[in-house]
């Protein structure tokens, strides 16, 4: 464990130049808690570059990053997301400190929006014993779970993609994209920590990394577009696998095999694409029943991820 007092760690704000010493921290916190790296350079490069997000690190008197976390405003709610890490082998008294103060900057930036007070949130892996105790000493409190759901495929098992009254068809026109944002808006409005937002955001957070990180499909039933789903690159390159990021179906849609049929396309496509895997993530107490959905084609929880949060959120009706 390092010598450095946790008190005299100095902090400052992160550009793309701090990359390597973010991973660093990540890398280490990772292997401690999960026994293996859960994120590539590129998605950390990308949040440095992210207009929406602040980045923060700790560092000790020789100019060694110990504790890297981030704090993000969503749209112009008061919902704040947090997230930190402190590497293993520093105090982990450290995290009390560097969480006090993404806390301060969190409400900063609602009060400069004109919100009173801000909504917390932070994902924490389920093992992560030393982060949970600093949001619990905090005051925040887990409101449900998100699993991660993983199929393997069979290179030597074709996916089986039923026939079926359902067509799902890849979009890249402005007018398909505007009618995808319009059905995830609509079919997320009940779910956990949502917050409306804009086509022009939405569209932005698909080419984060680059114009072909992200591919959006529309689901039609009768010729109608009833469901949507984004498909990224995410664990391609540490997990050679597909991510479907979002599966959304209108109300009136449901019950008549639209997000079954893009899952099973979705699966079919990495397939082919030679992908070992597709992984997603879905609210436990999810309102629509996405669980059982995933676990009927064969999908899996390999990874657990507890939603600790704070506060009240004072959601915007109107996006923004």
């Amino acid at each position: 464990m390092t010598e450095t007092s946790t008190a005299t760690l100095a902090h400052r704000r992160l550009t793309a130049d701090d990359l390597a010493a973010a991973c660093r921290v990540l890398e280490a916190s990772d292997l401690a808690v999960v026994g293996f790296v859960d994120f590539t350079p590129e998605e950390v490069a990308a949040d440095l570059r992210r207009d929406d997000l602040e980045a923060y690190g700790w560092y000790d008197d020789a100019g060694t990053m110990q504790a890297y976390g981030w704090v993000s405003r969503t749209a112009e709610s008061n919902n704040v997301e947090v997230d930190l890490y402190v590497h293993p082998d520093h105090d982990a008294a450290l995290g009390h400190r560097a969480l006090a103060v993404l806390e301060a900057r969190g409400r900063e930036l609602v009060a400069a929006a004109g919100h009173d007070e801000p909504w917390f949130g932070m994902g924490v892996y389920r093992a992560d014993t030393r982060t949970r105790g600093w949001l619990e000493a905090a005051g925040y409190t887990v409101q449900t779970t998100f699993t991660r759901m993983r199929v393997d495929l069979d290179p030597d098992r074709p996916v089986e993609v039923p026939p079926t009254d359902v067509v799902v068809r890849r979009v890249t026109e402005e007018a398909d994209l505007r009618r995808a944002h319009e059905i995830e808006e609509a079919s997320f409005l009940e779910h956990y920590g949502n917050v409306p937002i804009t086509f022009e955001r939405w569209q932005q957070r698909l080419t984060k990394q680059g114009p072909d990180w992200a591919k959006v499909f529309l689901a039609e039933v009768d010729g109608e577009p009833v469901g949507l789903m984004v498909t990224t690159r995410q664990f391609e390159p540490d997990e050679d696998a597909g991510y479907v990021r979002t599966l959304g179906v209108l109300p009136a849609g449901r019950g008549k095999g639209a997000a079954k049929a893009m899952l099973r396309d979705c699966f079919a496509a990495a397939q082919r694409a030679g992908r070992k895997a597709v992984l997603l993530h879905v609210d436990v107490a999810n309102v629509t029943g996405a669980l059982r959905l995933y676990e009927s084609v064969g999908m899996r929880s390999v990874l657990e991820i507890d939603a600790f949060a704070k506060g009240t959120s004072s959601v915007d009706a109107t996006p923004a």
